[in-house]
């Protein structure tokens, strides 16, 4: 008998059926099927009919009834067996997982298959170093921004809106200028129409306002003046960034 037909199922699971099992610890095959019928059926849940399968006799060319065994049932099969035969069946079992995991590692066994796994893998490194050199380029675009952003995050100094907008050119080539500037904050709402921030941006540490008194032909007036913090900077930055689709 040729015990390489019997070497594992379709779907790669470890199996062997009842007559390599005969083979292998030379007993009958009908001894076989009487033990796995008296054994396993106490311990395999629905019974041992949903490991029955067929196999032909080369003789008569008629089909007989035989089993097949996963691991786990086979072990506890022979687990009644003579060491000996126990030693059998658990080499036969560890020489076909060593099978399997070598034809999870199949080697080209044509020139064309040869070719198609080159391809593969010139197509996979072709895409790395696409995505490599991605990487890089986004890496030096951001490189303003993050000298940027580590020179300011922990400064406790908050700057006029138009000199950050000179700044956003500056470090970062962000052309918006002190109008679109505004424009840009109140759309967001981080402005109110008058310019001055709401209340929660000056919560959050995104915005201070300075108040100073000048006095004028008619009296003392109270001037506020609206500057953006640190924090401010950045998160407007990457706002802006983010716009044209060059976030960090």
């Amino acid at each position: 008998m040729n015990l390489e037909l019997f070497k594992k199922d379709e779907n790669k699971e470890i199996s062997l059926t009842s007559l390599e099992i005969a083979e292998l610890t030379g007993k009958e095959h009908f001894h076989v099927t009487r033990d796995i019928e008296t054994y396993l059926e106490k311990v395999v849940e629905g019974g041992v009919s949903k490991f029955e399968d067929t196999y032909q006799n080369p003789q008569n060319k008629q089909s007989y009834k035989c089993y097949r065994l996963p691991k786990r049932e086979v072990l506890i099969l022979v687990s009644g067996y003579s060491v000996e035969l126990r030693a059998k069946i658990i080499d036969r079992l560890e020489y076909l997982e060593n099978e399997i995991k070598k034809q999870s590692l199949k080697v080209p066994q044509t020139y064309a298959e040869a070719l198609l796994e080159a391809g593969k893998f010139a197509l996979e490194a072709q895409r790395l170093e696409l995505e490599n050199k991605t990487l890089k380029e986004k890496a030096e675009q951001n490189a303003p921004l993050i000298h940027f952003a580590n020179r300011i995050k922990d400064s406790n100094d908050a700057i006029l809106i138009r000199d950050y907008a000179k700044i956003l050119y500056e470090k970062n080539k962000i052309e918006i200028g002190e109008k679109r500037l505004f424009a840009f904050l109140r759309e967001k709402g981080f402005l109110m129409n008058d310019n001055k921030p709401y209340q929660k941006c000056i919560e959050q540490g995104l915005f201070r306002v300075s108040e100073t008194t000048i006095s004028t032909i008619k009296g003392d007036r109270l001037v506020s003046t609206t500057k953006i913090t640190g924090k401010g900077q950045i998160k407007i930055t990457n706002l802006l960034l983010e716009r044209n689709h060059y976030a960090v």
